[in-house]
């Protein structure tokens, strides 16, 4: 029976990643996250063009974890690949021993570039690659994109990562939430959390943040998410309120059964 911190995730942009938009000198590893908060599973993805393939040399440092997701599709700043499914040949093409690579993602998507570059004709080229491979297909879906006519293009993913941009956006969660569910229609769902507020370039609003964090556990718990990520590694030996919130959170929940 799994426990609620197999259940959770890093979002696991490389270390320093983040440093020049939030202003501090963090040096942590996905692997060293890991370590420190128990979060054995991540998202691996390019930020700023900052993981490019071949992929063997960091997906052999990454080893470590319990289970990643490799992006297809790095950040919004990170240029799109050439090769017409993305890096999704790059993942495939790494030794089969490295099982702990169990899928795909895709970053930003759902931007007009984006999605003109990758029609839904494409994605289900990319998911029926790594299908074959035995690996998933996962999207990042962000708030104020919830009303966009999107169901032709989540066809095309196995799950979908959503989150909730701005801080003080968290007070209308419960609205995005329903939502979510209606448009994903039974389809895995993975609910991401911020350490810090990018949106304002400020500490995230503790009590939002703590609010947040009950409510996706227990959705968790009761079975209606596959999981919790968190952004992001990068940022997880800064001096901050929502990391040792996170801690303590572990610290009590992380070894509780789960059903499923």
């Amino acid at each position: 029976m799994a426990k609620l911190k197999d259940k959770l995730w890093n979002w696991g942009h490389l270390e320093g990643s983040h440093n020049k938009c939030i202003g501090l000198d963090c040096s942590m590893t996905p692997e060293a996250f890991a370590e420190v908060y128990g979060i054995r599973n991540a998202f691996i993805v390019s930020y700023g063009g900052n993981i490019q393939p071949p992929f063997h040399a960091l997906a052999e440092r990454l080893s470590v974890l319990r289970e990643i997701k490799w992006s297809v599709l790095g950040d919004a700043s990170t240029p799109l690949p050439d090769d017409e499914l993305g890096n999704t040949k790059d993942i495939l093409a790494l030794p089969t021993d490295l099982s702990s690579i169990t899928g795909g993602v895709v970053d930003d998507f759902f931007s007009p570039k984006r999605m003109e570059r990758f029609p839904p004709e494409v994605l289900s080229k990319i998911k029926a690659a790594l299908n074959a491979a035995g690996k998933d297909f996962w999207c990042v879906l962000y708030d104020m994109q919830l009303d966009m006519e999107l169901e032709k293009y989540l066809d095309c993913f196995d799950g979908v990562t959503f989150w909730i941009w701005n801080c003080s956006d968290i007070s209308n969660m419960e609205d995005y939430l329903e939502k979510l569910f209606t448009l994903t229609n039974g389809k895995p769902v993975m609910l991401g959390m911020y350490l810090w507020d990018y949106a304002t370039e400020k500490k995230m609003d503790t009590n939002l943040f703590k609010q947040q964090l009950t409510r996706y556990t227990d959705l968790l718990q009761a079975g209606k998410i596959e999981g919790i990520i968190f952004c992001s590694s990068t940022i997880g030996d800064a001096d901050l309120e929502t990391n040792r919130i996170l801690k303590q959170h572990i610290a009590e929940y992380g070894n509780l059964e789960l059903e499923r």
